[in-house]
Parts: C-alpha cells; structure tokens; sequence
C-alpha cells in the first residue's frame, strides 16, 4: 500500500473516531446527515491568515486578500465527505503557497471531511516528505455565514527560518446567490404587407412536423407585426414559423 493510500486511511480512521465521539456525546440530537451545511461557493468577509514561525515571526493579514477571497465547500450527499478549498478572487484558483523554493507548491485544498450536526471536521496527521504536511480546519454553521478556523503545518527540513505554520483565523464566509436567467416570454416578429392576413405557428420538438396555430390569424399592417408568447416553467423549446394565409 503507497504512503499516500495509507495516509488518507490514518486520517479517514481518525476522523470516525472523532465522529463517533461526539454523536456518542449528542445521541439523538441531529444525525450527521442531517446537517444543515449547503455545498457551495462562500464569499470570505473577514479573517486573519497567519504566517509562523520563521525569522519574522508572526505574520498577520487581513482576510479576504486576492489570493484568498472565497471557499469552496462540496457535500457528497452519499457518503456525507466534504471538500473544501481556499479559492481567489477569481473564484476557481486554489490558494497555494510555496514554503520552501523551488519546491512544488501546497494547495489549500483538503479531502475527507466529517460531517457531524452543523460542523465538518478535516484532520490529516503528516503525510509523506519533503513537506510532510497536517490539517486541522473546522467549519461551524450560524445562522447567517460559516465560520472556519484551522492550520496547515509542515515539517520541512530543506530550508531553514521559513514558515511552518499557516493559519486562517476566525474567517467569515457567507453562501453565494445561485443565479439563473429564465426567459418568461418571446417575440415573434415579421415583414407584414398590408391587405394580408399571417398566422404564427409553433412545435415543440424538431421530430415532429405538427404545427400549433399560436392565437388567431393577424392582420399585416405594412410594416413590423409582432406577437408574444409566455413561456411557462420548464416549457420545452419551442420553433416558430409564420405563415401568409388567405
């Protein structure tokens, strides 16, 4: 078994036992299925990230930054594992950061999170060198925004007086709106000679040749007439065509 596939079974054991505790502790309160948490894009409000312990210390600074605006949060609602990243302000690149060059950078990207009532646990003890990387985050719901706290450590021994410790300290994220764009109504529009009458027909499919008259036939008035259509929810396509009748 590779180092890699036994890591995440040390921190998938180690997790249920977590899990276990503390529904032991809540027997009957709410089941971890049953948790609240929404899957989604989250926008951070506020925070502190938190860079230690190198030459310089502590380093602070405020949350949200360009590399760190918004948090990705997926529930597989089987089997209840979330997965969380750290995304910028482009909402899709992972947060990263490269503690030791030119080593290859760690994403802020973490796999294997329990649910339990309203939190998500992510815990990994040290993987494989050179970086040897653990975790520990914990998400909380509110009523109005999550709040997320944890640390990302390495035990690097490549370089020497750089950071070991990356924290992201009492963030606030609130869910992204989920917008949609529905079409509630078309125009149809034509050439309309005077002193002729012109019926607007649709179908509902390409391989159907039937044709529904849409209202009655419309007088042309020597320029543009036009006719609508309400479109209702989940209406399936429809083709229009306008013919010249008697």
């Amino acid at each position: 078994m590779s180092r890699l596939r036994s890591r995440r079974w040390i921190v998938m054991l180690k997790n249920i036992i977590i899990l276990l505790t503390v529904a032991g502790a809540c027997l009957g309160s709410v089941r971890a299925a049953e948790t609240p948490i929404p899957s989604g894009v989250y926008k951070i409000l506020s925070g502190t990230f938190i860079k230690c312990c190198g030459i310089a210390g502590a380093v602070k600074s405020p949350l949200p930054d360009e590399s760190q605006s918004f948090v990705r949060l997926e529930i597989d609602p089987q089997t209840h594992l979330a997965r969380m990243a750290f995304l910028g302000q482009d909402m899709s690149t992972v947060f990263s950061i490269v503690p030791c060059s030119p080593g290859n950078p760690i994403d802020f990207s973490f796999d294997y999170g329990f649910t339990s009532f309203n939190q998500i646990v992510f815990l990994a003890d040290p993987g494989p060198p050179p970086y040897s990387e653990s975790w520990h985050y914990t998400v909380s719901n509110s009523v109005d925004a999550l709040r997320i706290e944890g640390t990302l450590g390495i035990n690097s021994q490549l370089c020497a007086d750089v950071p070991n410790q990356f924290t992201q300290s009492n963030v606030v994220a609130v869910l992204m709106p989920s917008a949609t764009i529905r079409v509630s109504e078309v125009e149809v529009c034509w050439n309309a000679a005077s002193n002729r009458n012109y019926q607007v027909q649709y179908r509902a499919a390409l391989t159907t040749n039937d044709w529904l008259n849409l209202g009655p036939p419309v007088a042309g008035n020597g320029t543009t007439n036009c006719i609508s259509d309400k479109v209702a929810v989940g209406q399936e396509q429809r083709l229009y065509r306008v013919l010249a009748v008697p």
